[in-house]
């Protein structure tokens, strides 16, 4: 899962070298070239059965995790145009809120009590380091679609976890071909004359390289990673993209991040490893009780 959130922290690198193409362009390419890698995993790791990974998963989960990963790539670019990069963030924050609430109907798992200060802290965490972004004037219908990008991911995930005796990575290969032609054909009413899908050449080689390197393989280890770690501690650990990222440009093009984003980065940092660590410690702490309560003579 770290693994997964060091590839997705990428992201502000391989956009910051693209600056002529907007959110539709970036998720149209991003979307094809996702599917595309990921066919070429599945055909590596498979061979000719890979056509058959898609009939193992449930037509259920199948439509519904390609269909939360499209929705939340979507809705995210369109709530870019109408509130800020930080009510988003903001706003994105609460997805392990929304898998601790769902996980124990979806998936079974019920989060303990360090889960939930764990999604407090990381809320926390994300708001401070988005405080000085926030604007004072909002569009009511970039907030409502905000809120649905963490439902949308918390239900990716939630639909990850509860189908993790398959291979899900299909359905996240179909999410691009959706992606692809959701986001080419909203794309002209950005005024493109070809949509979403008007790219340069160069443009589309980079955004091969963007679905392959900061999509594509990040994905392929947080489904591997859902197998095996609860839904809320995968939002979490998702959630350190917002400190990870800011270090890329700092590292390599000097932009240092503000005092803010140390802060919060900290706590969301500690909300992880309260996620991580939390439950093993109680865990501990009440078998170590236990054992003193049989050993102790009545």
């Amino acid at each position: 899962m770290f693994l997964a959130t060091i590839g997705w922290s990428l992201s502000g690198v391989f956009v910051r070298i693209m600056p002529g193409l907007d959110g539709w362009q970036l998720n149209c390419w991003r979307g094809y070239w996702l599917a595309v890698s990921l066919m070429v995993y599945l055909v590596a790791v498979y061979g000719r059965g890979a056509y058959r990974k898609f009939l193992d998963i449930p037509r259920v989960a199948l439509f519904a995790s390609a269909l939360f990963f499209a929705l939340g790539s979507t809705l995210y670019v369109s709530s870019l145009t109408m509130v800020s990069t930080a009510t988003v963030s903001v706003i994105g924050a609460t997805s392990p809120l929304f898998a601790a609430l769902l996980s124990p109907w979806v998936t079974g798992e019920r989060p303990g009590f360090e889960a939930w200060i764990a999604a407090m802290l990381a809320l926390l965490g994300v708001g401070v380091i988005a405080w000085d972004g926030l604007e004072a004037g909002r569009s009511t219908l970039g907030l409502l679609l905000s809120i649905c990008v963490p439902m949308a991911f918390a239900g990716q995930t939630l639909a990850l976890r509860r189908y993790r005796n398959v291979d899900m990575v299909p359905s996240i290969c179909l999410g691009g071909i959706m992606s692809f032609f959701i986001a080419g054909l909203l794309g002209f009413t950005a005024g493109h004359a070809g949509g979403g899908f008007d790219v340069g050449f160069r443009e589309v080689l980079l955004l091969a390289a963007m679905a392959t390197l900061q999509l594509a393989i990040p994905l392929v280890f947080y489904i591997k990673g859902a197998h095996s770690v609860p839904a809320v501690t995968l939002t979490l650990i998702a959630m350190l993209d917002a400190v990870i990222n800011p270090m890329w440009p700092w590292i390599f093009v000097g932009e240092k991040p503000g005092e803010a984003a140390f802060i919060g980065g900290a706590i969301i940092v500690g909300a992880v490893l309260i996620s991580v660590f939390g439950r093993k410690f109680y865990n501990s702490r009440a078998a170590a009780a236990d054992l003193n309560a049989v050993e102790k003579p009545a």
